[in-house]
């Protein structure tokens, strides 16, 4: 059976490829000379505001720019999509309502094929999959699960990833079965083609409840992870077969870390086939491809009485991971993002979003992609429990006194000695909607 070219996890555009012992060379050397990595505020945004505005995906493109899902209610409900630059020139925005007569209300997700068509997962008449152009038009909508009628149970939320030829992978997690209280736990996937013809449908049961999926990649296979109940698992999916690659019960870790749940969890695939997820507080935990926990970092940010709830992880240039989140605090929820080196696991830099201007109190960052110099965060700004928010997004830069050339010569830890590090750079030539001019990146558009 045909099917589409394996695609690249958007969200892992900048592969960190040092070698360890020159990563560990050149940290000791930031060290001794005191060169503390920091995050600095860039620029951001609001859009929007309603009784429940946020940010439900993001997606790096191949341009170098990135694409925030969210919904809108003016007209009605339904997805409302903004690209911009990295630099904060918004390009386009879309709402899209309905297509083809059947409304979309709430996005699930969003992913980028390799074609540039945007694929996005929505919660309106029925789970559904949108595709759209590069530039955000509409073209057709599916059931993302059209070939059965035995599901009778759903798990939100669902994930999507999209095929280098032009389709998508939809994920969710699924129960089969006669009756709603009779039913198999499963992992669903649905490969969709360019033209929304179905190439395949596959599944694979579980012991464990309460399936959600946190991440679908595209490589040498479909690998969909998710968080059944107390566990990180990961299942593989080939043209004619579904197995399991791990599955780890995360009340046994012994690295004492308080595990929170699966829907303030995402997860990130590696090149080697491990993952980095954000399973709990503000941090994150690496696996191997076996799933073994290589490192779990967890940070306590602002009030220890306050968990702190991880909301989305991404790799970034120079082996860096941040993960992005928000303080369970009862009045407000303000947000963070931690820095942590993808080999060791140790804290580069912790940040929080704090106070506003505007009368608004505090941003709670929702998801985060990677940029050249840092990294892109959406999520919700607000006031106070309960009253409207905005849609709110904005970058930070990881910055830091760069080591001195003579000295990383000298030290043969340059970026030939340290086994280099390789980002694949796309292109940013899309005219935006802005000015040329970098004014205006913090007016409030409503």
């Amino acid at each position: 059976m045909s099917r589409d070219g394996p695609q690249a996890n958007r969200r892992e555009f900048l592969q960190h490829t040092a070698g360890a012992a020159g990563l560990t060379s050149l940290l000791s050397v930031r060290s001794l000379l005191g060169m503390t990595p920091y995050v600095s505020e860039q620029w951001n945004r609001t859009f929007e505001r309603s009784p429940s505005q946020d940010s439900n995906g993001m997606v790096r493109t191949q341009d170098g720019n990135f694409v925030v899902a969210s919904f809108t209610e003016v007209g009605g409900l339904g997805v409302w999509l903004v690209k911009f630059r990295p630099d904060g020139t918004k390009l386009w925005e879309r709402k899209i309502g309905q297509v083809e007569g059947v409304a979309t209300e709430v996005p699930w997700d969003i992913a980028e094929a390799g074609d540039g068509s945007l694929f996005i997962a929505t919660d309106g008449d029925g789970w559904n999959v949108v595709k759209t152009t590069p530039e955000g038009e509409p073209v057709w909508i599916r059931e993302w699960l059209p070939r059965w009628d035995d599901v009778v149970d759903w798990d939100s939320p669902l994930q999507i990833a999209g095929t280098e030829a032009g389709g998508c992978v939809v994920a969710g997690g699924i129960g089969r079965g006669p009756s709603d209280d009779d039913y198999v736990s499963m992992v669903g996937a649905t490969h969709f083609g360019a033209d929304a013809a179905v190439v395949r449908q596959q599944s694979i049961a579980l012991e464990e409840w309460d399936v959600q999926v946190i991440d679908v990649t595209i490589d040498d296979a479909v690998y969909v992870a998710s968080n059944p109940g107390t566990h990180f698992r990961v299942d593989r999916f080939t043209d004619s077969a579904s197995s399991n690659q791990m599955t780890v019960d995360l009340l046994e870790d012994t690295q004492g870390y308080n595990y929170v749940g699966g829907i303030y969890t995402d997860a990130v695939r590696l090149s080697n086939g491990g993952y980095v997820t954000s399973v709990a507080g503000a941090g994150s935990t690496r696996f191997d491809p076996t799933g073994t926990v290589m490192w779990n970092t967890i940070i306590d940010i602002g009030d220890p009485y306050n968990d702190n709830h991880g909301n989305s992880v991404t790799l970034g240039r120079d082996g860096r991971i941040a993960t992005v989140g928000k303080i369970k605090d009862h009045a407000t929820r303000p947000g963070w993002i931690v820095v942590t080196d993808v080999e060791s696991g140790s804290v580069e830099t912790v940040h929080r979003f704090q106070d506003t201007d505007g009368g608004d109190a505090y941003r709670k960052a929702q998801h985060v992609v990677p940029t050249e110099d840092g990294f892109a965060v959406s999520g919700l700004q607000g006031r106070d429990w309960g009253t409207n928010t905005s849609l709110w997004v904005g970058s930070v830069d990881v910055e830091q006194d760069n080591t001195p050339d003579l000295l990383q010569t000298a030290l043969g830890v340059g970026a030939v000695g340290a086994g280099g590090w390789a980002v694949k750079r796309w292109r940013a030539d899309e005219k935006g909607e802005d000015d040329e001019s970098s004014s205006g990146w913090h007016d409030r558009i409503s």
